[in-house]
């Protein structure tokens, strides 16, 4: 039987044990999927569970094996994912390794220059993986596979035709691929709940932010799967899995508000007895009216994710959001209302004037808490995402990226080197974040910081 075996790298550099969040390898999922299991024999080995060296999976490697895909984000999934790819190398030197993911996918002309990459599918592969595979098992030509980058038999690159495919809403479904992981492993006890799973209903968002490379890479567009197929979705995990809430962490679940709605009717009149969560951004979620609010609520809706970046109005414009901090205020005000669990991320210190949008954040972030102390809140430094216009406006400021695919494993953004932000505000940035994480926020975090000697 003809052989895929998947890897999708360890996140972090130390070993995934007992992560905030886990969740599924969606990226190499949604890939196996789109085979036949009559067919194909599929590995999915998970680099955050399971030890490379040491997996079964290499007595189950041997010569019907057709490929290895690795995908890979910046950063620590490059690093780990190199490794792995060194260990097929150094046993299976005559099996094609294929990356794919956001990293090769926004800078293919680096990736596919490693030694250790073969071939680069470009952009969502579930249309472009199984016609490369098919042409690699009868060992035919690659070049009329759109979207990829690949090494010929000298060893020349070779780019393929690029097509903008909008193959989500078209594929076969994500469930063909459960049977590939340990679901157990994936199931945890967050937000109030005992029995969490991640599941994507949508990609792509019709809003582009200057920072965000989801705007980059699907161009505005969104595309979805039906309130019918996510309602059977959700009802197969809660009877196969007894999960008791589903987190979706689509780029934006309520741009079509009338989908979200039927959703919610469908698992409520099925008597699901399930919470859920989506995502959202501000000036959307502010417009919702309290009885739409409440009838998600009957269907076990209970927070809300939003990315409000920023507390400093110059920022919000610069980087292309739509709200401005009063809405936020609205927002957080909106929810607790409505019981609603809000959880909200920020970002500081960017090129523009970071002194100041550190503090006007800061100053956001504390309103926030006098409103509703129980709101979630997710703080990070600021840092360039590749194909986005701020990592152009990153290296206008003098940021330096690195040249190779290699060099990209060891930029990790715990690690950044930002000129424009000072030692001193560094440090300050860094201790308030750390204060943040491990204490109750309280209106006296700016004071406690104005006080440090820094």
């Amino acid at each position: 039987m003809k052989k895929i075996l998947f890897y999708y790298p360890q996140i972090v550099e130390n070993k995934d044990s007992s992560p905030l969040y886990r969740g599924l390898p969606f990226s190499v999922m949604a890939l196996a999927a789109q085979f036949n299991d009559r067919e194909y024999n599929i590995k999915i080995v998970d680099g955050r569970l399971e030890d490379k060296k040491n997996t079964n999976i290499w007595k189950w490697f041997d010569k019907d094996v057709i490929c290895v895909g690795i995908s890979a984000m910046t950063s620590y999934q490059i690093r780990d994912g190199l490794k792995f790819a060194e260990l097929i190398r150094n046993s299976y030197p005559q099996v094609p390794i294929v990356w794919g993911g956001w990293h090769p996918s926004l800078m293919p002309t680096q990736t596919i220059k490693d030694d250790l990459v073969d071939i680069v599918v470009i952009g969502q592969g579930e249309a472009t993986l199984p016609r490369l595979v098919e042409r690699l098992y009868i060992k035919g030509s690659l070049k009329e596979v759109p979207n990829l980058v690949y090494k010929d038999e000298n060893r020349e690159i070779v780019w393929t035709k690029i097509e903008a495919l909008k193959v989500f809403s078209n594929t076969k479904p994500i469930e063909r691929a459960y049977k590939y992981v340990d679901m157990e492993s994936y199931i945890q006890p967050l937000w109030g709940n005992q029995r969490v799973i991640g599941y994507e209903s949508s990609r792509g968002c019709p809003f582009i932010c200057s920072f965000c490379s989801i705007g980059s890479v699907y161009k505005g567009k969104w595309s979805s799967l039906t309130a019918q197929k996510i309602a059977d979705s959700v009802e197969l995990l809660k009877k196969s899995y007894n999960v008791d809430a589903i987190h979706f962490f689509d780029n934006n679940f309520f741009v079509n508000r009338n989908r979200v709605l039927e959703f919610s009717t469908i698992i409520r009149e099925r008597e699901l007895n399930i919470r859920w969560d989506g995502t959202s951004v501000v000036e959307q979620f502010i417009k919702f009216p309290t009885d739409y609010i409440e009838e998600l609520k009957q269907s076990g809706f209970f927070r809300v994710i939003v990315g409000v970046e920023s507390g400093d109005e110059d920022v919000l414009k610069r980087i292309n959001k739509r709200h401005r901090p009063a809405q936020v205020l609205e927002l957080v005000e909106k929810c607790k209302a409505s019981n609603i669990m809000a959880s909200l991320s920020f970002m500081v210190g960017f090129p523009w004037n970071p002194e100041k949008d550190f503090y006007e954040t800061i100053a956001l972030i504390e309103k926030i808490k006098r409103i509703a102390a129980e709101t979630e809140i997710l703080l990070f430094i600021f840092s360039p995402y590749l194909g986005t216009e701020l990592f152009e406006t990153a290296i206008k400021y003098g940021m330096k990226f690195p040249n190779s695919l290699e060099e990209w494993a060891d930029h990790t953004y715990d690690k950044l080197n930002v000129p424009w932000i000072s030692q001193k505000l560094f440090h300050k940035m860094d201790r308030y974040i750390s204060f943040f994480g491990t204490k109750e926020m309280t209106s006296s975090v700016s004071n406690f910081l104005k006080g440090t000697n820094l």
